[in-house]
């Protein structure tokens, strides 16, 4: 029996889609739904998708993941993280962090690197939710 630590629908996408399904194979083990983003993007914006917040996990060279955070994405993402699969410096992770990344994690980040920014943005979400609940009781 597979022990999740991530309990979220996760969207994988790639700049080279063999990447995305390898990506999405080392990760089945520590996520409970993992599917492929060209996949599912169409259910995402028509709104028939699983339920629940769904996060992306992008991969692809600093130059390619601008140019796809450039493209607006469903607004049911609750989070997107990038894996940046070249040497990008400071300044072209601070771009993709501007761009609509919420993490942005090297190349080299193993998948229990990848799962712990998950479930970050997950807590924060939850962290904001509680807020905008407090300040709409005052």
């Amino acid at each position: 029996m597979a022990h999740f630590a991530f309990l979220h629908n996760l969207h994988v996408h790639a700049q080279y889609l063999d990447r995305a399904e390898r990506l999405a194979t080392c990760l089945k083990e520590s996520v409970a739904t993992v599917s492929l983003y060209a996949e599912t993007q169409a259910s995402l914006y028509a709104r028939a998708g699983a339920p629940g917040r769904h996060y992306l996990l992008v991969e692809g060279r600093s130059s390619w993941l601008l140019r796809f955070l450039a493209v607006p994405h469903c607004p049911r993402l609750a989070g997107v993280i990038a894996i940046v699969s070249d040497r990008a410096g400071s300044a072209d992770r601070a771009k993709l962090l501007l761009a609509g990344a919420d993490v942005c994690l090297p190349g080299s980040a193993l998948p229990r690197e990848m799962v712990a920014a998950l479930s970050v943005l997950a807590r924060m979400e939850r962290r904001l939710a509680v807020a905008d609940q407090g300040q709409q009781a005052a």
